[in-house]
């Protein structure tokens, strides 16, 4: 399986993101699923851009999801009659099932190229994530790539370039043979700027689309 010609000839390594690209996210699923349970006012910006400085540190780790917990009663009082389950399952509520085509393309795409991921995100969805493809496939998530990045992991967050510069320095890989597909613009623009090639997925495009 191989990049479709819009691509350089000579691409060896790619590295997907993960929420739009790999799985399909549905932040009003859980902008919907704290309102249900009366903790209201989150908005989805707030979610995708870590507005506010508790969602934000979660997803760099610097704050513990105990932390989080804490700092979600201080944010929205109404939470502390909800169980920490409830909360975390609103909170992932925005997971939604892989799509299977995706998998086995992904799977048979490492036959032909280097696979990483690198992704914006935090423990209590890691951990969610990973089961669900667990209950789908009976795999391990990881074993699609040779290796992963998690922003709550390495302190750092898309799209700030030190942290494409540190994947590239811990994978060696050469940026001009890499191709880094996100479906967010900016960090797009900011792969592009360490040097690598880089492809927004618009339109409800589909990573799929890519390849053939």
């Amino acid at each position: 399986m191989k990049l479709i010609d819009k691509f350089p000839g000579d691409i060896r390594n790619i590295i997907f993101d993960f929420g739009g690209v790999i799985m399909d996210i549905n932040i009003g699923k859980t902008i919907v699923a704290f309102a249900n349970l009366d903790i209201a006012g989150l908005k989805p910006d707030d979610i995708i851009s870590s507005h506010k400085s508790f969602l934000y540190e979660l997803e760099i780790g610097t704050i513990t999801p105990d932390e989080f917990i804490s700092s979600l009663y201080r944010e929205y009082p109404t939470a502390k009659r909800v169980s920490d389950k409830l909360i975390w399952d609103a909170w992932n509520a925005l997971l939604q099932p892989y799509d299977p085509e995706r998998i086995l393309m992904v799977d048979k795409l490492k036959n032909d190229y280097n696979l990483y991921l690198l992704s914006n995100t935090n423990f209590p969805h890691r951990i969610k994530f990973k089961e669900m493809f667990r209950r789908q496939f009976g795999e391990n998530f990881e074993d699609l790539f040779i290796e992963c990045f998690y922003s709550d992991e390495m302190h750092l967050r898309k799209p700030d370039p030190e942290i494409y510069k540190r994947v590239i320095e811990e994978t060696w890989v050469d940026p001009s043979k890499t191709l880094f597909i996100d479906d967010n613009e900016a960090n797009i623009t900011y792969a592009r700027k360490v040097g690598l090639h880089a492809y927004h997925l618009t339109g409800g495009e589909k990573i799929t689309d890519l390849f053939e």
